[in-house]
């Protein structure tokens, strides 16, 4: 078939359409299912968004959202790095930030919604959905009556009346982009950082009129304003992929300091004589100064990221005054002493929360293993004692492949590449192992893995705002790799499969986050890795825009899913020789990367989940027996046939009857 299908490259175009032969009227059955829940595979303590502030009665606050399914509010005593409440938020996951008001009400932008906390009050206010149809909130900003939120999908920016509950919409802030990443206040103007395509905006408060700050020429290709800081006059801001931190002037309207690059995500309030603290790239506390432009590291090192900085007050002789405070992502809190170098690091007694469930994989050794959102983790579910073992050693991975006795998993962001051996013990660093990544490539999610012969096969979808995945062939052994990018122009390689010598892919039109995409049907290729080149491409179902799982049956005929319809497909003729609906499906959507997997049941039937609804249709007749319709796109079969699913940070089993 290898030969046929060489020889064929002279006489088929590569872009020649898919002979479909007809799709088949099937009748579902809606029986015949136990669902057992499992527990929660996966937890972390994740902080990616923290503020502080002063309570009515003077006493600061710092307020830690820890990131779960839901996420929770974690109100921290400052001067004691204690905890002293804990709510849960309902319908948010987690927050990259908030604000706290003049009165010390403290808000939180949690994916869409908007939550308000009263300090000393025994409950969180939920404030809805101020702007139905986004979906993440980002950062926040104040005026101190006033809470500016910035948005995805539309890119929009919002205000919150702390004193009349006016909320304003001041729509997308820049023409064609979609994230709204970064937020600052100053001046009766609301700052915004914007991506994909890093820009920053000035809106006027009050007529919402808008002006662009060109960034400096050489950052103008930066993806991302990704934070951004006001601070007497000035803004800090920085930018993404580069993570360079610059310091923009608002009096003398000209960008005035260059810091270098930082980890950020936030630069600190001003202190007493002008200097406004963050962390560098080699992890010191530094400060730059607003008044003489010095830049000074101080003697605190080894910091992360931080989550957002505050003043408090600890009233000792080591920390006189006023004193720094932040917060890591592991919610501690790090305090330094501007007027006598003193710092020191609390635990706050914040404890981890439920992880929602990003992947599900079932490895050679008959386990089940899973990673979480966004907190990654590689948790192993042994379905003979009905027990975990969670390990923290990788990150979110977006697709898994069991190749050679070994599993591989695609890592976001940066589409890093790691090997796992399951019959070796868990060794962070080193099992599992990272092999290579096509970040230099400009991919970001690598969703679709499988062997290919003598090498692994991997698909991806590009970074944030690009077009254009792509397949690439690794030696996990050597790390050395043939990265073929636009194998399908425009499009993402979302799904692979490998038989008779040939790779054959699946795509989605849509590319990264914030990227526009130029085609409207997702296609189906052979490859050969054996020359490198593409052999063959067609359209296997008009309209379609996304397949997102391809599998080889027993009689070596390749089956297909899209979110709503499987397909069989005859490499030999190149014809679509069934379709079959298993949900209707609108593809009036932000994105489609993922929405199916697919697996050979031991009875010969093939089950799947597409999205929210499993499945198992007879290949024989095609009749489609439905099982569950509000599981999440997140789906493993088990070596005996068992189907796993998740919901939220649950795993559940299924068993057919």
């Amino acid at each position: 078939m290898r030969g046929l299908l060489r020889r064929a490259v002279g006489i088929i175009a590569a872009t020649a359409a898919v002979l479909s032969i007809g799709a088949i009227p099937v009748q579902a059955d809606t029986g015949g299912a136990t669902v057992t829940a499992l527990g929660e595979p996966l937890h972390n303590l994740a902080v990616y968004g923290a503020v502080f502030g002063s309570g009515p009665d003077g006493h600061d606050y710092g307020y830690l959202v820890t990131r779960g399914n839901p996420g929770a509010l974690n109100v921290v005593d400052t001067a004691t790095g204690r905890l002293t409440a804990s709510f849960e938020l309902p319908g948010a996951a987690g927050s990259w930030g908030g604000a706290v008001v003049d009165d010390g009400t403290a808000y939180i932008a949690a994916d869409a919604k908007l939550f308000r906390y009263r300090p000393g009050a025994d409950h969180v206010e939920d404030l809805g959905v101020p702007l139905p149809g986004e979906t993440t909130a980002w950062r926040a900003a104040t005026d101190g009556r006033r809470v500016f939120v910035g948005t995805y999908p539309g890119g929009k920016l919002y205000s919150y009346d702390h004193v009349t509950g006016r909320l304003r919409d001041y729509g997308q802030v820049a023409a064609g982009e979609q994230y709204v990443r970064s937020v600052a206040v100053a001046r009766g103007k609301v700052y915004a950082g914007l991506g994909t395509t890093a820009k920053l905006v000035q809106v006027d408060i009050e007529t919402g009129a808008r002006q662009e700050i060109p960034l400096p020429e050489q950052y103008r290709s930066e993806t991302f304003v990704y934070d951004l800081n006001a601070a007497r006059g000035h803004l800090v801001a920085r930018l993404a992929n580069s993570n360079r931190m610059l310091v923009y002037d608002l009096g003398t309207g000209r960008w005035v300091a260059d810091l270098g690059t930082g980890k950020g995500v936030d630069a600190s309030p001003a202190d007493s004589a002008g200097n406004v603290y963050y962390v560098a790239s080699d992890g010191r506390l530094t400060s730059y100064n607003l008044r003489t432009g010095a830049v000074r590291a101080t003697g605190l090192a080894g910091m992360g990221t931080a989550r957002g900085f505050g003043w408090t007050h600890l009233g000792t002789s080591e920390f006189p005054g006023r004193t720094l405070v932040t917060a890591d992502i592991s919610a501690h809190l790090t305090y330094y002493n501007p007027a006598t170098g003193a710092s020191k690091v609390v635990s706050t007694g914040v404890q981890g929360r439920p992880a929602q469930l990003q992947t599900l994989h079932t490895g050679p050794d008959g386990k089940i293993y899973a990673s979480a959102y966004p907190s990654g983790g590689l948790t192993g579910y042994d379905p003979a004692t009905g027990t975990f073992q969670e390990n923290p050693v990788i990150g979110q991975v977006e697709g898994f492949g069991t190749w050679r006795g070994k599993i591989y998993a695609g890592v976001y962001p940066g589409a890093h590449l790691y090997e796992f051996d399951p019959s070796s013990p868990v060794v962070k660093g080193s099992n599992p192992r990272e092999f290579t990544a096509l970040t230099s490539e400009h991919q970001d999610r690598p969703f679709a893995i499988t062997g290919a012969g003598d090498r692994l096969a991997v698909g991806t979808i590009p970074e944030y705002g690009q077009l254009g995945g792509a397949l690439a062939l690794v030696d996990p052994a050597t790390g050395d790799k043939n990265v073929y990018r636009n194998v399908v122009p425009d499009q993402s390689v979302s799904a692979l499969a490998y038989t008779g010598g040939l790779i054959y892919g699946g795509t989605s039109v849509w590319g990264g986050l914030g990227s526009t995409p130029t085609q409207t049907e997702a296609k189906l290729f052979a490859f050969d890795p054996a020359t490198g080149t593409k052999v063959w491409e067609g359209v296997p179902l008009p309209g379609e825009k996304a397949i997102t799982k391809l599998v080889v049956g027993p009689d070596g005929h390749l089956w297909g899913g899209t979110s709503g319809t499987l397909f069989e497909f005859d490499p030999a003729s190149h014809a679509v020789l069934r379709t079959i609906e298993i949900v209707p499906f609108d593809w009036n959507v932000d994105h489609v990367w993922r929405s199916v997997h697919l697996a050979f049941a031991p009875d010969g039937s093939l089950c799947g989940n597409f999205r929210a609804t499993i499945a198992c249709v007879d290949t024989t007749t095609g009749s489609v027996q439905t099982l569950v319709t509000d599981a999440d796109d997140v789906w493993t079969m088990g070596s005996d046939g068992t189907i796993y699913f998740g919901r939220g940070s649950e795993l559940y089993r299924l068993d057919r009857s």
